[in-house]
């Protein structure tokens, strides 16, 4: 005779499998998004960390793909809704829009490029700005997939990089990022009409 697991248990599961597949989803938003000429800014990066549920996947994946402009139009209309799904309904759910997310994530991993090997970029000249001590040319020797670029100054001196500072480095590039992300908790609310000054008192 099967034992049935009791509700709590199983609700203790599946909030455990849905945070899990939340980040995996923004895993593979960064992926993505590292891949972009420009990122999407501090702000959308830092929610990305917090990301442990859906309506978070689903809003930074609407920034993201406003982004690529490669992406063919694409209807987004249910991940608008997604946004603000109650979480009974987004239970009811779960497998559809499982799917639906996994499926767009898809289409951008195709619409956007892939990255240059890190090999083939070993060579190549960068600029750093010191304050205070000027700007010093540098050179990537060596790449490491958990330190990154590790670059060399003419000075001698070393550093090592994340590709996405490495990019705000290399000539060519302005090295800044869209900041225009806002999380929906963030939104100030519609403006109301401000109120009407208080009348000075009759002398």
């Amino acid at each position: 005779m099967q034992h049935q697991a009791p509700p709590r248990k199983l609700a203790s599961q599946n909030a455990v499998f849905k945070k899990a597949f939340a980040r995996g989803c923004a895993d593979r938003l960064r992926a993505i998004e590292g891949r972009l000429d420009k990122g999407c800014g501090s702000q959308w990066l830092s929610a990305l960390e917090r990301c442990e549920d859906v309506p978070s996947v689903a809003r930074l994946l609407l920034h993201l793909q406003r982004r690529v402009l490669s992406l063919k139009p694409l209807d987004s209309t249910w991940l608008e809704e997604l946004v603000s799904l109650a979480q009974p309904t987004l239970d009811e759910q779960q497998a559809e829009v499982s799917r639906r997310l996994m499926h767009r994530l898809d289409e951008l991993d195709r619409a956007v490029p892939p990255a240059r090997k890190p090999s083939e970029m070993l060579g190549e000249v960068v600029l750093k700005h010191f304050e205070g001590h000027g700007t010093f040319i540098g050179t990537i020797i060596e790449y490491d997939e958990h330190t990154g670029f590790r670059l060399q100054y003419d000075d001698g001196d070393t550093e090592d990089v994340s590709l996405r500072d490495l990019r705000s480095l290399m000539p060519g590039t302005t090295g800044e990022d869209s900041d225009e992300f806002i999380e929906a908790e963030t939104l100030a609310p519609a403006s109301a009409p401000a109120p009407a000054p208080a009348s000075a008192p009759a002398p």
